[in-house]
């Protein structure tokens, strides 16, 4: 499996210009459609935020942030299901070269594998428009899964996929 040398760097600030090409690509650009916001937050991550670049074997092959969501902010999404403090998570492959080789189910898995160490947290939810059936079946790889559909903030009909894990720390 090509995903076994696949680890998670620390996100550095000479790594924007890198970000900001691979928004660009237009296999990333359509799903991440204001490359900006996305440039600001990492250079600047929220409170509770965190970010990192997926690397496979000595090859950055792409970006991975994640942040504590709070209460105001789901129900605000209309998400009252959800409790406060799940992570959200957000991933892309930098090169179109790249999908397919289960890097993003590799960096996922070691993601999840991180947050299952603070019991605080109770899931990790990933958005994605209901079209993006590429990235479905990786996040399904990783263990997540459809829990509904909603419409976030502009990005039209979405999945929320969850991986729950409420009871299953190992």
């Amino acid at each position: 499996m090509m995903s076994d040398c696949v680890s998670l760097r620390p996100f550095r600030p000479a790594h924007l210009d890198l970000l900001a090409v691979w928004l660009a690509q237009p296999h990333v650009a359509r799903w991440y459609p204001d490359p900006e916001a996305n440039l600001i937050w990492a250079a600047n991550p929220p409170v509770g935020g965190s970010q990192a670049i997926i690397a496979a074997g000595a090859a950055d092959v792409g970006y991975l942030r994640w942040q504590r969501v709070d209460r105001k902010t789901l129900d605000a999404l209309g998400l009252h299901e959800i409790p406060a403090n799940s992570v959200d998570a957000d991933i892309l492959l930098g090169n179109a070269t790249n999908v397919g080789k289960e890097y993003g189910v590799a960096a996922l898995q070691a993601l999840t594998t991180e947050i299952r160490r603070d019991a605080a947290v109770a899931l990790i939810g990933l958005t994605t428009s209901i079209a993006n059936v590429r990235a479905h079946r990786a996040f399904e790889k990783a263990g997540f899964r459809i829990t509904r559909q909603y419409e976030p903030n502009g990005l039209g009909l979405c999945h929320l996929m969850v991986l729950d894990l409420r009871g299953n720390r190992s």
